[in-house]
Formats: C-alpha cells, structure tokens, sequence
C-alpha cells in the first residue's frame, strides 16, 4: 500500500460514522468502568488507563498517515515549482 493509498484510507475511517461511533462507545464504557472501579484497586485502573491511551494512540496513528500523505503532497507541488523555476532561468 503506497503511502497516498493508506492516507485516503485513514480518512475512510476517521469519518467512518460506524468507527467513531465504536471509538466513542469503548472510550465511554472505559471510563464507565474507570469510575465504578474500586479505589484500591489500582491494577485494574491502570489497564483501563492503558486502554484509554490505546484508543487515542489508533486515533492518532491514523491522523498522522493523513497528515503525511498532506505533507508529501504539498511537497510534491514544491518541488515541481522549483523544478519549473530552475527551467525557466535558464
């Protein structure tokens, strides 16, 4: 998968209705479980943490193959303008 590839997929599925929905629904049964967890019990709020910094770190992860198909883009067209700038003093 080309990097352009797996950036038009990322943004599939951030605006994937059905993913979001899924993300938003794990996050709140988490902390639903994070609340109604013992004080004491702290093993079990640590994994509930880790659970929680998962989810967001997939939100990311996917953001950022967005983000550098964006930059690679726009790079692209930077260095044609150069390329092209070059030809023409010349």
């Amino acid at each position: 998968m080309t990097p352009s590839e797996r950036a038009d997929r990322a943004k599939q599925l951030l605006n994937d209705p059905v993913l979001k929905g899924a993300f938003s629904d794990l996050r709140d049964k988490l902390v639903m479980q994070l609340e109604a967890s013992v004080v004491s019990d702290v093993e079990t709020q640590h994994e509930i943490a880790l659970m929680l910094q998962l989810l967001k770190r997939i939100q990311s992860q996917l953001l950022s193959y967005q983000q550098e198909a964006a930059i690679d883009k726009h790079r692209d067209k930077q260095d044609s303008f150069i390329r092209r700038m070059r030809q023409s003093l010349t």
